[in-house]
């Protein structure tokens, strides 16, 4: 008869109360046999009777401590009993035996989940386990070797005893729901358990730690070897592949068969987790450091970094983590400066971002500003003189707060690393709070930045402080990393404002397209609208360099925004026209030959930037775009003075210069400018304690009364700047010293001219200047923004051969 009729038929039988030595075998054989139907029904069904009465033997029938030891030694019970059964069983029976599943090879896992079928709860699914895998095999070998005592006091297993046994059989139940692993299975071909076992063995250590990252378990080991086979032993990209897969709880992704999408938790781990010394480093200090951030739901976490994908296969609204009429979260853009930093070619990190802008707008139009501000790593434009003014030591204290990590492990680990951001995402630990902060938007982000930015006076860093660990706390996957590189103003992916504004440029084409295209935009077909639009809004900011201006308007004209969509504004400076350098007078002539050109003297001072406005306010920028206005009150006061009445607005391009107003006006060099007050952005210095004079020299100018001139000849700019500045006054406001030569003068062959330019520049050195400036008059002679033209060309004595 079966186990279960013995038990039916035998239960009135007492075993307490048979003195008979007859009934006492009898007896045994019931408490066996019942015992082995509840293991039958907690065990794998896999395990066989022989293993059941070997643990049933060691632990003296305890149910608890037989379900916990054989967990612990699980993948040793599965090698016996695969020993077993393949020495009763020929190649025919183990292909029909594809209902018993290998938890050992659980990359071969095929089907669905079935709580009925083979159910491989982890230790961790009852529990969080803290024993690397490593240690784990230990523990097996040490427990395989050592003898089961027998306690003289233990009683047969009774009726008692079910009520535990039943609490495990929920537990597993709930651990089968969650792990979701198929009964039908296949097993792995020879030459794919060959590719497994070499794979393991060549990166036992980097499996090891992959292992302790992901917190699974030993069945997992063999799926983790083949990822890091995959990978070629590089841990990032392995991490990068797993979590990449589908999310186990919507499609069962059987490969994972070690996890539970309920109890595990989602390591958010940077480039810096691949190394282990960073571990020990850890331990040494008395400090454990946590890879995982706080646990996220796999929905959360588990999600396919879509905008790796081409442009046009991204799908701008199904590829997004979240819904149309949500703001955008910040994740969305950390995904992709990780894939960002990690893609070497401009081409590909241009299509991650323009991707990435696709999603803000069709989803979330008012987070692309926010957005674009946090690509390029600012928080307002650079007139506008707003800074974070956060050091590393105010980081690292937020970071010693948030995540609970003593300061020196930081720079120790900082020292090894060399990366803050790095650091801190290695030094991120859960944070048990009772209530969880909500996911970090993209928006509230970049307005907390501006919080920071406005906080002075006393007690200013420690409101500084409070903000940027209320963002710290609410960090996941690797926001925390690039949180404090953008705290840092170091972002590190490579990403100029070059790069961004084509990616934008590309994106709002892009969506235009796809909406009218049935959702399938070719960029072939649509190269010339793309390359159009990403030259112009470039064009653009150079023109007008300000995003809180450029990024609406190209988000409103659409596909039809052009550069004469934007026009200059005094009060917003633009970055200036830059020179090429000559090693002397001969190279000179070899660019301009048969070309009209000027040569002025090249100054030893500072570039500014002049502006006037409307209501007749003068504005001082530097070359950078930062204002400087407080520094040069007396410049402010010349300009007033004598300019025309009738230049209402103006934008100019002029070099300040110390000087020795008592000496002739003697120019000074650099280093006397430079020890001029600087004064700040809140207070200016007073005419009164200014102790270095300056001088003016005025030699281009861009903009007049409302019209751009940076398309006019150099020649033309110069009769409108004469027209701005009919008078001057030496020592305070003069023109550049220059000469003109003419297109028939213009020749190596003429010694006359190349005598006449060498004069100069000896001129240009005796008078305190650098060296002089050549630059054409008719021929491509406007000015362009941010280029380091052929146009203009600067000699030096440290380029000219025979002087420097």
């Amino acid at each position: 008869s079966s186990l279960t009729e013995i038990c039916q038929g035998e239960d009135n039988m007492s075993c307490e109360d048979g003195i008979n030595n007859d009934r006492a075998p009898r007896c045994d054989s019931l408490v066996t046999a019942r015992l082995l139907i509840e293991l039958r029904e907690s065990l794998p069904s896999w395990v066989n009777e022989e293993q059941m009465l070997d643990l049933i033997s060691k632990h003296n029938g305890n149910p608890v401590d037989i379900v916990s030891n054989f967990y612990e030694r699980e993948a040793e019970f599965y090698k016996q009993s695969s020993l077993a059964t393949s020495s009763l069983e020929n190649q025919a029976v183990l292909l029909d035996d594809d209902l018993q599943p290998n938890p050992l090879k659980s990359t071969c896992l095929e089907g669905q989940a079935d709580q009925k079928g083979f159910d491989l709860p982890s230790k961790m699914g009852l529990t969080k386990s803290t024993i690397s895998p490593r240690k784990r095999g230990k523990s097996i070998e040490s427990k395989s070797n050592k003898k089961a005592k027998k306690d003289p006091k233990a009683k047969p297993v009774g009726p008692a005893q079910s009520i535990i046994t039943k609490f495990f059989d929920k537990v597993l139940d709930s651990g089968s729901k969650s792990v979701g692993v198929g009964a039908e299975t296949k097993e792995c071909s020879t030459d794919g358990n060959m590719v497994c076992n070499d794979a393991t063995e060549a990166y036992k250590e980097v499996t090891d730690q992959f292992l302790d990252i992901v917190n699974g378990s030993e069945s997992l080991r063999d799926y983790a070897a083949s990822i890091i086979g995959e990978a070629k032993g590089d841990i990032n990209k392995a991490l990068n592949i797993y979590y990449s897969k589908e999310t186990p709880g919507e499609h069962a992704d059987d490969d994972r068969v070690g996890l539970s999408t309920k109890s595990i938790q989602f390591p958010q781990c940077p480039e810096a987790c691949s190394s282990q010394d960073d571990k020990k480093a850890s331990e040494k200090s008395g400090q454990a450091v946590n890879l995982c951030g706080k646990t996220t739901s796999a929905e959360e976490t588990v999600d396919k970094n879509y905008v790796s994908l081409p442009p046009e296969k991204y799908n701008p609204k199904e590829h997004a983590c979240w819904k149309e009429g949500q703001a955008a979260p910040y994740i969305h853009l950390v995904r992709t400066f990780a894939s960002v930093e990690g893609e070497k070619g401009k081409i590909k990190a241009t299509s991650m971002l323009c991707n990435m802008f696709r999603s803000l707008l069709a989803l979330s139009p008012e987070d692309v500003l926010p957005a674009v501000y946090l690509c390029t790593n600012k928080i307002a434009a650079d007139h506008e003189n707003i800074e974070l003014n956060i050091g590393g030591s105010l980081i690292s204290s937020a970071l010693e707060e948030a995540c609970g990590i003593k300061r020196s492990t930081m720079r120790e680990m900082y020292n090894r690393i060399g990366d803050l951001g790095d650091v801190a995402q290695l030094c991120r630990q859960t944070q048990k709070l009772l209530v969880p902060p909500p996911p970090l938007l993209v928006r509230d982000v970049f307005s907390t930045l501006r919080k920071i930015s406005v906080q002075t006076g006393t007690g200013s860093n420690r409101q500084k402080k409070n903000l940027i660990v209320k963002l710290m706390r609410s960090c996941r996957e690797k926001e925390i990393k690039f949180l404090v590189r953008t705290l840092a103003r170091n972002l590190r992916i490579g990403a100029m404002l070059r790069t961004v504004l084509p990616a934008l440029g590309r994106a709002v084409v892009m969506n235009s397209l796809w909406k009218c295209h049935n959702n399938e935009p070719s960029e072939n077909c649509f190269r010339e609208k793309l390359e159009g639009i990403s030259a112009a809004v470039v064009e653009a900011y150079n023109i007008l360099p300000s995003l809180d201006v450029v990024v609406p308007s190209l988000m409103g004209k659409d596909i039809e925004f052009s550069t004469s969509t934007l026009s200059m504004v005094p009060g917003i400076p633009i970055k200036p026209m830059l020179a090429k350098i000559t090693n002397g007078v001969q190279d000179v002539f070899k660019l301009f030959q048969d070309k009209a050109f000027t040569c002025e003297y090249k100054y030893d001072g500072q570039r500014a930037q002049i502006h006037q406005l409307l209501d007749g306010t003068v504005r001082v920028f530097s070359r950078n775009g930062d204002e400087t206005t407080c520094r040069f009150p007396d410049l402010v006061g010349v300009i007033k003075q004598f300019a025309s009445p009738a230049a209402e607005t103006f934008m100019l391009d002029a070099e300040v210069v110390a000087t020795d107003r008592k000496n002739g006006n003697k120019l000074m060099s650099f280093q006397e400018l430079s020890t001029r007050e600087r004064g700040s952005k809140d207070t200016s210095i007073t005419t009164e304690s200014i102790k270095v004079e300056v001088c003016v020299f005025v030699f281009d100018i861009m903009f007049l009364n409302g019209e751009q001139l940076l398309a006019l000849p150099l020649r033309d700019r110069r009769k409108r700047l004469k027209d701005v500045f009919p008078e001057t006054r030496p020592g305070y406001l003069e023109y550049a010293k220059e000469i003109t030569v003419g297109a028939e003068e213009a020749s190596l062959d003429n010694q006359d001219t190349l005598l006449k330019i060498n004069a100069f520049l000896e001129e240009a050195f005796q008078s305190s200047s650098e060296g002089i400036m050549v630059k054409s008059l008719d021929a491509d002679a406007g000015y362009y923004p941010t280029k380091r033209s052929d146009s203009w060309l600067k000699v030096k004595r440290d380029y000219v051969d025979g002087l420097g």
